[in-house]
């Protein structure tokens, strides 16, 4: 079994999904637009994502555009946590993500022995940075 975080977005995921895959330098596989099943609809929304695998090391998160006039909500209670062994890469994907964003934590060695930091991301994404390699 393995827990795969599947995040939803109003009409940017294409730019969210692309923005990752060069933070993580991962691959994007299996992306699908609303309008390859559907050329029926509406012009402005054929071009959406459905669905987007994005795989970096052991690692995947999929993606998906929410239908036009469907809101998303962005809440705070859940975290994206990147558990991270090298220092240098560690504050490379931090200050990464939080280009655009907003830092609630700053990076700094913690009380546990790890260097640590929480961003919110530009898209509004919450991540926890733990790097060990410090302990």
């Amino acid at each position: 079994m393995k827990l795969i975080p599947y995040l939803n977005f109003e009409g940017n995921t294409e730019e969210v999904m692309n923005t990752y895959a060069k933070i993580f330098n991962g691959q994007l596989h299996d992306i699908s637009r609303f309008g390859d099943t559907n050329p029926n609809m509406p012009e402005e929304e054929k071009n959406r994502i459905m669905h987007a695998r994005l795989t970096f090391g052991d690692n995947m998160l999929m993606f998906s555009d929410s239908m036009h006039g469907h809101v998303v909500n962005f809440g705070n209670s859940i975290s994206l946590s990147l558990g991270m062994t090298d220092e240098a890469e560690s504050h490379s994907v931090f200050n990464q993500l939080a280009d655009g964003g907003q830092i609630t934590v700053p990076m700094a060695k913690q009380f546990w022995g790890a260097i640590f930091g929480m961003v919110i991301d530009k898209y509004g994404i919450q991540w926890m940075i733990n790097c060990e390699a410090g302990s």
